[in-house]
């Protein structure tokens, strides 16, 4: 005991009671395992024994100090030779920055661990999290939850079964059931590892993505996007914009007016998707086995670029352009129409397609609505002008070349025109071809039913229905061998015991 304390002593029955009236009580283990010496305060000490066991209840003002680690708390029980303490009623724990508060805590001084239960908050000054119960390890500061566990921090909320953060390396690991809450984006999965300093965060498993955004001011003219992304693996970076999304991921967008009814959806598949923002700009990259189905417009390719530039405009309300490049043996289909060559791109303002553009090897084609047969046109450069989202005009050239296989009135097949020039326009009209127009150094030739060839097609010609993409395709799942191996069946692991 202290010198100056004032105290009584009496055996009663084995009981040994000491009480500190003016100044603590210390009770201090002995360091035989080359763990720091444990000291232990309280207003009033009691030593006896429970099942055997010897014990010390602490009852007041409890404190203790091991190293860089505190305790407080109204009262303990004192287990010197497991060298554990449970600490009851308004428990802090206060450990190099972070501090966590429990109804109760047991404390192992010989692996400096504590158990805590009920109503736990821990937090590093810049993150909160709780739950109903945790294992808190003070040497790594890192904590664990099985109970179920919530994360708040500056930007989003995150909820999950399970889960661990470590302090000093900013890192937290949620299991099970995971989802995270921000201001107009949420998100579930599986698993989720989220880096705080970095503000990187990685999803595995069943990863889904909502992402909500308003454009226009005026009531009349306020659109809902929404953006649905599904995947099996995702990556974002918060502080560059980058996201990643693999496993098959598709992605739907989905554009709403002010009375709540869809106007504009986009969907799109492919093996990986990646975004960035950047100001005013979004772009979003898909690559390999790309497909898309955007209003009347239908496209695949080997990889696609998808820009949308935001800017106001002179009403004030937001205006938006999108331009889409396909590359890789892309083809798109509008209506009968379909289009191929060595690159495309599209462009649009708002919800329509204005423009589509096919650059190198251009070539278009359609069947004949009586005849079935395939009307051809080919090019340099294709291009294709709407209004909206109807197709008005196919325009190729240089050196144009176009076959039209011609039908009467009563849908009679009446031979075909090939012919050659400068420049070949097809004009449309409620969706079929109007008229055929033939700019500059134009030739061609009649075939009537009686001499013309059994096989009519211009050279290059390419006609693959049965690539084009349905909507059912967009929603099933395909399960695929990743490029570096991942599949979307693979689990994670158990949590890991902590090393420390």
């Amino acid at each position: 005991m202290r010198r100056g304390a004032v105290s009584i002593c009496r055996l009663v029955a084995g009981l040994c009671i000491v009480v500190g009236a003016a100044l603590p009580i210390y009770a201090q283990e002995a360091d035989t395992t080359g763990v720091q010496e444990v000291d232990v305060r309280a207003d009033l000490l009691e030593g006896g024994e429970e099942e055997g066991e010897r014990i010390r209840r602490l009852i007041g003002n409890v404190r203790l100090q091991q190293e860089d680690t505190r305790l407080r708390a109204r009262r303990a029980v004192q287990y010197p030779e497991r060298r554990e303490i449970l600490f009851t009623g308004d428990v802090l724990v206060i450990e190099r920055g972070d501090t966590l508060r429990a109804d109760t805590v047991l404390y192992n001084s010989r692996d400096k661990t504590g158990h805590a239960r009920g109503g736990i908050r821990l937090s590093d000054g810049d993150v909160l999290i709780e739950a109903p119960s945790g294992l808190y390890f003070t040497r790594s500061k890192r904590a664990r939850f099985s109970e179920g566990v919530t994360l708040t921090d500056r930007a989003a909320v995150l909820t999950s079964l399970a889960g661990e953060y470590l302090s000093d390396e900013k890192r937290a690991d949620f299991y099970g059931d995971v989802v995270v809450v921000e201001d107009n984006a949420s998100l579930r999965a599986d698993t989720v590892t989220y880096h705080r300093e970095t503000d990187i965060s990685l999803a595995r498993g069943n990863v889904f993505v909502e992402r909500i955004d308003t454009t226009g001011q005026a009531d009349t003219k306020r659109q809902i996007v929404r953006s649905l992304l599904f995947g099996d693996r995702a990556y974002n970076e918060d502080s560059t914009g980058y996201s990643r999304m693999e496993g098959d991921p598709l992605l739907l967008r989905i554009r709403e007016d002010s009375t709540g009814a869809d106007t504009d959806t986009l969907m799109m598949r492919a093996r990986i998707l990646e975004s960035s923002r950047r100001d005013s700009l979004e772009r979003l990259v898909a690559v390999d086995s790309v497909r898309i189905l955007h209003g009347g417009l239908t496209a695949v390719a080997d990889s696609v670029v998808y820009d949308r530039i935001t800017a106001a405009g002179e009403d004030g309300a937001d205006v938006q352009r999108t331009t889409a490049w396909f590359f890789g043996d892309p083809l798109a289909w509008f209506r009968d129409n379909q289009v191929s060559g060595d690159t495309l791109q599209v462009e649009g303002g708002g919800e329509d397609v204005d423009s589509l553009f096919v650059l190198g090897s251009a070539f278009a084609a359609r069947p004949d609505s009586a005849t079935n047969r395939i009307h051809q046109l080919r090019g340099k450069r294709i291009e294709a002008a709407f209004e909206q989202d109807s197709l008005r005009t196919l325009s190729a050239g240089p050196q144009a070349e176009a076959i039209h296989f011609r039908t009467s009135e009563d849908n009679l097949a009446e031979g075909a025109v090939h012919m050659s020039a400068d420049r070949i326009l097809l004009h449309f009209r409620e969706g079929d071809i109007d008229r055929l127009e033939a700019i500059r150094d134009t030739e061609g030739v009649y075939y009537s039913e009686e001499i013309m060839p059994d096989s009519l097609s211009l050279d290059g010609f390419v006609w693959r229905p049965e690539r084009r993409p349905v909507k059912r395709e967009f929603l099933q799942r395909v399960e695929w061998q990743g490029r570096d191996g991942f599949q979307p069946s693979d689990a994670p692991d158990p949590l890991p015991e902590p090393m420390d």
